[in-house]
């Protein structure tokens, strides 16, 4: 049995969605699934500790039985580092350690930087790591190891049928972005966004029809809109909230081009900042859309500059000049939506995921680097 350890999964994160996604492709190809996560029993603070108190019960029932323990996120190694001496004195310990194989799945900004010191103990004693973009993998092969066994597997998208032939281009261009706007969260470039466009309007630039439209909340959306009425730039921008998923395919079909500079950082001292992955941008890939992303970032492993989208630097300066010229060749910017569509058909879909999960579980399992 394979015990797959993930955040509570009836909230709507990514690394939520990807932690159902993968239990079910294991469950596709045959592996046996128990999915536990720590989820409140009540409000406020008892309810919490009531919760995770049912947790950890469970993975004492759980772990005894399982032969392979993946954890969707460094932080969640922790409870089975505090269960191991309990086990232990139950006469468990060594029999489980005997036969059990331990993962963890890698995500971005939780192992960058000065995070990655906080869970590093923990995650030297898995048997094998699997990372979302080959960014985030290079980033801990940089820190001091050794490591154990990385491997990458890019998560999949499945919002949107990358079968079903994409529409268009819009007569007018419409730019989507898609992104929390949080203040803590400010690397996605919703900034950059508004100054590249306040650049392209002062050097008579800015197509008066084009829309930028901004999907997502937060506690800096607020502070985004004023700003935008202050740069005289409203007409232009559109704070369309919270959106379903429907809407969400709705608006992906529907745009000229995706725009997120979000920027990677991962300074000494501070939170490190960036994409580990960016499902959004996959997602507008099979919706036929090409993507404006930077340099550095889990996007990198997705955009293929010049190719399927654009990476540049995040600077207003260098997204004002990409968005001159691609807005400027509509041709160009249909035939990088199409190659974009093609690459996450051949790169991104369900059953690659399903291979290369499969893949990585196996190859750590054998013990090969």
């Amino acid at each position: 049995m394979i015990l797959l350890i993930g955040y509570d999964v009836s909230r709507r994160g990514g690394i939520e969605r990807l932690t159902l996604q993968v239990k079910s492709a294991l469950e596709g190809r045959g592996q046996a699934v128990l999915l536990l996560c720590p989820r409140k029993l009540g409000p406020g603070g008892l309810g919490r500790w009531l919760g995770r108190g049912r947790f950890l019960l469970a993975l004492c029932l759980a772990l005894p039985r399982a032969s392979t323990v993946l954890s969707m996120h460094a932080l969640l190694l922790k409870p089975l580092r505090w269960l191991a001496p309990l086990l232990a004195v139950a006469g468990l310990g060594f029999a489980t350690a005997r036969r059990q194989r331990r993962f963890c799945w890698l995500h971005g900004i939780e192992v960058w930087g000065d995070a990655l010191a906080a869970v590093a103990t923990d995650l030297k004693r898995c048997d094998g790591l699997i990372a979302s973009s080959r960014f985030s993998r290079d980033r801990v092969r940089d820190q001091p190891g050794p490591w154990p066994a990385l491997a990458v597997v890019h998560p999949m998208a499945d919002l949107i049928d990358a079968h079903q032939p994409p529409l268009p281009l819009p007569a007018a261009p419409i730019l989507l972005t898609v992104a929390r706007m949080v203040r803590e969260e400010r690397y996605k470039g919703h900034r950059i966004v508004l100054a590249a466009l306040e650049i392209l309007r002062q050097r008579q630039l800015l197509p008066p029809n084009l829309r930028w439209q901004v999907i997502g909340d937060g506690d800096d959306r607020a502070a985004l809109e004023q700003e935008t009425d202050a740069k005289g730039l409203a007409p232009w921008v559109h704070f369309l909230g919270g959106v379903d998923d429907r809407e969400l395919e709705h608006q992906l079909r529907h745009c000229s081009l995706l725009v997120l500079p979000s920027a990677y950082a991962a300074l000494p001292g501070s939170r490190p900042e960036g994409e580990g992955f960016g499902i959004v941008y996959l997602e507008a890939a099979q919706a036929g859309r090409a993507a404006i992303g930077c340099r550095q970032g889990g996007q990198s492993d997705l955009i293929v500059d010049g190719t399927t989208g654009w990476l540049i630097d995040p600077d207003p300066a260098a997204l004002a000049s990409c968005l001159a010229t691609v807005l400027g060749d509509p041709n160009t910017l249909s035939r990088s939506g199409e190659r974009a569509r093609q690459r996450a058909l051949a790169y991104f879909a369900k059953d690659r995921f399903s291979d290369s999960l499969l893949a990585a579980l196996q190859l750590n399992a054998a013990g090969e680097a």
